[in-house]
């Protein structure tokens, strides 16, 4: 049973680190941009903090990633 906590726990942070940046922002299929452009316009960043950073493990620097 003290197993599950540590596991609960690992997933919650697993779900809001990739989930947070992953989000596409809104972007217009009929541009027919290459590729790079469409993944640039398709994701974000996270502000930077030391938080953020922390907890992320510099993640939050999705583009760059």
């Amino acid at each position: 049973s003290c197993v599950y906590l540590p596991r609960y726990l690992e997933s919650t942070w697993f779900i809001w680190v990739s989930q947070m940046n992953h989000i596409p922002m809104d972007i217009d299929y009929d541009k027919n941009e290459d590729w790079v452009s469409t993944q640039l316009h398709a994701t974000c960043n996270v502000n930077q903090s030391l938080f953020n950073d922390w907890f992320t493990g510099h993640l939050n620097f999705q583009i760059e990633h």
